[in-house]
C-alpha cells in the first residue's frame, strides 16, 4: 500500500477520534455556560483552554488530512 494512502487513513482515524474529544470538550463548556459558571472562574477558563487546544489540534489535523487527500487523488 501506498504510504501516503497509509497516512491518509491514519490521520482520518485521529480526526474522528480528535473529533469525539472536541464535542465533549464542547458539551463540557456549554454545560457549565447553561449553569451559569462565570466566565472568569478557573472551571471555566480551564474548559475553555481544553476547548481551544482541541479545536486548533483539530483544524490543523484536518488541513494536513484534506492537502495529503489532494495530494494523493491529483498526483
Amino acid at each position: 500500500m501506498d504510504v501516503r494512502i497509509d497516512l491518509l487513513l491514519k490521520s482520518a482515524a485521529r480526526l474522528y477520534s480528535l473529533g469525539v474529544d472536541l464535542e465533549m470538550s464542547r458539551k463540557k463548556l456549554k454545560k457549565l455556560v447553561d449553569q451559569g459558571v462565570p466566565y472568569n472562574s478557573k472551571e471555566m477558563k480551564d474548559a475553555y483552554r481544553e476547548f481551544s487546544e482541541l479545536d486548533a489540534q483539530w483544524k490543523e489535523l484536518e488541513k494536513q488530512h484534506i492537502e495529503l487527500r489532494d495530494e494523493i487523488v491529483g498526483g
